[in-house]
């Protein structure tokens, strides 16, 4: 689960899905499932939970984007629920497209969530990515999608990428020009670490979210200690950010603080947290995990859903692969994001007939998934389902 765009603005965002929540539900309480025999239509949504759904999944939740919105140079939004909106993919006949194709072409897509999209799976999979089409993104309009190119670049730890990040030091931008010390700091200039350590004491609330999220990709242990400071942090999204990297680095001293966000009166800062305990793989969390798929929020749900399955119950995945066919393409984009969290591997198969869509969003968050499933052992993963594997159980 990656909080990289999880910014500031996240408050107005949540203001906003209120307001249509209310709007479209105003008890607040999500109908209930019509159950048939046919299991396509066993979990498909009534038309209220649904257009919750899509609010949630435009505003933040499908992308990891919690506050971009599709702009083109121009500054127009385009719609990337029509095919329109996404020309530079290439449909071969019969939908015969591998994953990987899909996210190379969601980067050159001129959408920013989509290529921040694409440019975090690569982050996931440890995979090297097409650089001819991540350079450009650099130079782009969107500053997170600058800065969240300039952080994957810096983990493939190339020299010859360094006059780049010495140029985007002169960023507009001071997120931009963070990630770009990162790049630094990984590749020709060690020292540079030091920028993500200040920033982390920063007033700036965006350059201390940042700078957790930084820290927790350089593999080193030693920031560790500077991250645990950040878990007592006033802003939600910084523990958030604070406790995935420590995660990552190998410890576990921010899933107390993990479980205690699941609680927060911001719902998506419920739905982060809700997914990262998944990843923390602590079986302890399964009574709270399976309260919380009782959440009026579809996010906070299909994540519970998510990181159960995670942690070895399999119980509730079925709904998720049932709404892969849901009326709607926003619902089967946020069943799609959900599933990419389960490593549950028979979703392989729906996911892959998902890629055929003509529906940009649709498709690459589909590809986005199969990605994440195949990389379900990367060592910042829950490691319980391997664990049993290996048992024979």
């Amino acid at each position: 689960m990656s909080l990289t765009m999880f910014d500031a603005r996240l408050s107005t965002h949540e203001s906003a899905v209120g307001a249509e929540t209310r709007r479209a539900n105003p008890r607040g309480a999500l109908p209930r499932p019509t159950r048939t025999p046919a299991r396509r239509e066993a979990w498909w949504p009534g038309k209220a939970t649904t257009r919750q759904a899509g609010t949630c999944l435009v505003l933040a939740l499908a992308l990891g984007l919690a506050a971009v919105a599709g702009c083109t140079p121009s500054g127009r939004g385009e719609d990337l629920a029509s095919p329109e909106g996404f020309s530079a993919v290439r449909i071969p006949e019969g939908g015969h497209d591998t994953p990987y194709e899909v996210l190379d072409e969601a980067l050159q897509s001129s959408q920013p969530p989509l290529a921040a999209m694409a440019c975090e799976t690569y982050l996931e999979a440890g995979r090297q990515p097409p650089l001819g089409r991540v350079e450009p993104l650099a130079d782009t309009r969107d500053p997170r999608v600058r800065a969240t190119a300039l952080a994957l670049m810096g983990t493939l730890q190339r020299r010859d990428l360094a006059d780049l990040f010495r140029r985007k030091q002169r960023d507009a931008d001071p997120t931009v020009r963070l990630a770009a010390a990162f790049g630094l700091a990984m590749t020709v200039e060690p020292d540079r670490m030091s920028a993500l350590r200040d920033a982390l004491g920063a007033p700036d609330v965006r350059l201390r979210r940042m700078a957790a999220w930084l820290l927790g990709l350089t593999g080193r242990t030693s920031a560790i200690g500077l991250l645990e400071v950040k878990l007592d942090d006033p802003d939600a999204v910084v523990v958030l950010r604070a406790a995935e990297a420590m995660h990552r680095l190998g410890s576990g001293a921010g899933h107390d603080r993990v479980r205690t966000l699941t609680r927060h009166n911001r719902h998506l800062v419920r739905y982060y947290a809700t997914r990262l305990l998944g990843r923390m793989g602590e079986k302890e969390d399964i009574p709270l995990l399976e309260r919380l798929c009782q959440s009026r929020f579809l996010d906070v749900k299909f994540g519970a859903i998510a990181s159960l399955a995670q942690l070895g119950d399999f119980k509730r995945v079925g709904m998720l692969l049932d709404l892969l066919e849901a009326p709607d393409s926003e619902t089967r984009v946020l069943a799609a994001r959900e599933l990419g969290e389960t490593g549950y591997t028979p979703a392989l198969e729906p996911l892959q007939k998902m890629l055929a869509s003509q529906v940009p969003l649709q498709r690459t968050t589909a590809a986005a998934a199969i990605v994440r499933i195949r990389s379900a052992e990367r060592p910042w993963r829950s490691t319980i389902l391997k664990e049993e594997r290996e048992n024979g159980t």
